[in-house]
């Protein structure tokens, strides 16, 4: 992970390591097998949940849109706002978040309040009903992890919980450096035919 590295060190997305710095802690794989094995791992991971969600979509077509219920839960985690600060928490158009937000208030889910340091402008506020939905959601993925972790000692899940939120947060971080250079830090590797040709 030496490119986030590079990027909480204030250097540029994409420089190499110093010359000569190939040092590795102890218990550290020399090598990219490390990191190999990692991004296949989530590309397959990727892959299954696309797949999964596609189906349980599929067999609830009457249930709360996916990204409707994101929307609901970050309201109703983190309070009242408006549609474009919404729009920035979830990275999405607030065009698009504009029109799920316009379905939402129809159903009940959110209601739509003055701002009350614009009067001009509205808040997003979740409803009772928004705040059910989101808790009947949480349970029920809760208990499908339960289930499937059923094997693991509660030290594996505390070690898998804190190495992904690690995992989340580099991944944050390496997109938002990216992002700022309009992704001229991610260059394919070049082929051995291009570098012969």
């Amino acid at each position: 992970m030496q490119l986030v590295g590079d990027v909480k060190r204030g250097t540029h997305v994409g420089n190499p390591p110093p010359e000569g710095d190939h040092s590795t802690s102890p218990g550290e794989s020399e090598g990219p097998e490390s990191i190999r094995q990692l991004s296949e791992g989530v590309d397959r991971l990727m892959r299954m949940f696309i797949r999964t969600r596609a189906q349980l979509l599929d067999r609830a077509r009457d249930d709360i849109d996916w990204s409707v219920q994101i929307l609901m839960s970050v309201l109703v985690k983190h309070g009242p706002m408006r549609v474009k600060k919404l729009a920035e928490l979830v990275d999405s158009d607030p065009s698009t978040v504009s029109r799920h937000v316009a379905q939402l208030v129809r159903d009940g889910f959110l209601e739509k309040r003055s701002d009350a340091d614009d009067g001009r402008a509205c808040q997003l506020v979740a409803t009772d009903k928004a705040r059910r939905s989101v808790a009947d959601r949480t349970r029920s993925r809760d208990a499908h992890f339960e289930e499937m972790l059923h094997a693991w000692d509660n030290h594996d899940r505390e070690k898998l919980a804190a190495l992904l939120v690690r995992f989340i947060d580099d991944f944050e971080t390496y997109k938002t450096a990216l992002a700022a250079q309009d992704w001229k830090g991610f260059r394919p590797p070049v082929s051995q035919e291009e570098t012969t040709a």
